[in-house]
């Protein structure tokens, strides 16, 4: 929850019509990192008409704290993505540590990286410099 006063706020709409401008090429499917990077990967999905999928990977609660030294893979993944072209989609990147993660899972894929804010190939509204109010937060 983010009761900041001076918080980026970033809308659904917002969100789509920076996929729409930002998100072009030719993706094979989109991969959201859960639980953040579900969102943005499911609006890119539609917007390229491609498969959506999902990993598992935990690293921070939901106030933004490290629940381990490093990401952790919940679930196995088991898709093969040998020579395809993927969108990886998070919520936040700023130190790039759980998209390099997922990457080390989809060894062998093209990967272009998206994220809502923060440091990616694709950044949505970012890098940002302040909290961000997600359209989810409760006010």
């Amino acid at each position: 929850m983010n009761k900041d006063k001076d918080a980026q706020n970033i809308s659904l709409d917002e969100m789509m019509n920076a996929i729409i401008n930002k998100v072009s090429g030719d993706f094979d499917m989109v991969i959201g990192i859960e639980r953040g990077g579900l969102l943005p990967a499911y609006l890119a999905a539609r917007w390229l008409v491609v498969p959506l999928k999902s990993i598992q990977i935990q690293f921070r609660d939901d106030s933004h704290k490290p629940l381990t030294e490093e990401p952790q893979l919940t679930a196995p993944w088991n898709e093969d993505v040998q020579g395809k072209r993927i969108l990886l989609a998070d919520d936040v990147e700023n130190t790039g540590a759980t998209i390099r993660r997922a990457a080390e899972e989809l060894k062998g894929a093209q990967i272009t990286t998206m994220v809502i804010s923060g440091n990616a190939d694709i950044s949505l509204f970012g890098p940002h410099d302040r909290c961000i109010r997600w359209p989810w937060d409760p006010v």
